[in-house]
């Protein structure tokens, strides 16, 4: 049945699954529930039918369906997602780290700027990073995050920008001045390398001694390889935006996460 669904050109119905597999309705029913619940397989409804495709993403964060639904992952830390959401496992944790081999964290500085905007519209030409469709000009880019939080990661012997992390605030109310909504990005050929986490590492760094309390972001369901590391940065969902927006023309959900910094209290 995973083949099937591989292999065609588009969303599938479980009727069509049935004259594909030539195996009863209940039981591609039952399996894809089965599927549909880890999240190995997305259904999107269209009128009163339900089609069904592969979760790219976690094909890619997988072996195989079975590894994930038999629940051999190693553990995760207990109660970051609500139940139903990712399965227990489906995201292991892992010790904090530095900085990988080759790769040094600094401030951005408007010199890394066609490298940075050429990263971020890598990722939304992956279709799982945001609704936005291409990236924004320089100007545009730096007016709208707060400057003491833009970080590069780089090759320090080539100067080559592996990736950035930015914030930006989520309000001009006073009561919301501690409050920030981030962006991290890599590079494709830099991913896999941890990256990703050393930014976000960083980043959680520079909030909190800035006196930021919440890091917060949107994050599309698909998109494990983000909720895995978010996860593992101490980031937990707190909600789920359902069919907020149309991207691509397809209707998608969005999972809203959040970090919270311990600060001191003041009177």
């Amino acid at each position: 049945m995973v083949s099937v669904l591989a292999r065609a050109a588009g969303p599938l119905t479980v009727s069509q699954i049935v004259a594909a597999t030539s195996v009863s309705q209940a039981t591609v029913s039952q399996h894809l529930k089965v599927l549909a619940e880890v999240r190995f397989v997305l259904a999107d409804r269209q009128g009163t039918k339900r089609y069904y495709r592969l979760n790219e993403a976690s094909v890619g964060s997988f072996p195989t369906a079975a590894d994930l639904v038999r629940g051999r992952a190693a553990p995760a830390p207990a109660g970051m997602f609500p139940a139903g959401i990712f399965p227990p496992g489906a995201f292991p944790a892992g010790p904090p780290a530095g900085p990988p081999d080759g790769v040094t964290i600094r401030p951005m500085v408007n010199g890394d700027a066609a490298q940075v905007l050429a990263i971020y519209q890598a990722g939304l030409d992956s279709g799982e990073a945001s609704f936005e469709i291409a990236a924004p000009s320089w100007a545009d880019f730096d007016a709208a995050r707060l400057p003491g939080h833009r970080l590069v990661a780089a090759d320090p012997a080539s100067g080559e920008v592996l990736g950035w992390a930015a914030v930006s605030p989520v309000s001009d109310r006073y009561a919301y001045e501690g409050v920030v909504e981030h962006s991290i990005y890599v590079a494709p050929a830099a991913r896999r390398r941890g990256v990703g986490a050393a930014l976000l590492r960083a980043l959680i760094r520079s909030t909190a001694a800035a006196g930021i309390w919440t890091i917060q972001s949107g994050i599309f369901p698909e998109n494990t390889a983000s909720l895995r590391l978010h996860e593992k940065a101490g980031f937990r969902v707190v909600g789920i935006r359902k069919r907020i927006g149309r991207h691509y023309g397809r209707w998608r959900d969005v999972l809203l996460l959040e970090r919270r910094t311990d600060l001191p209290t003041t009177t």
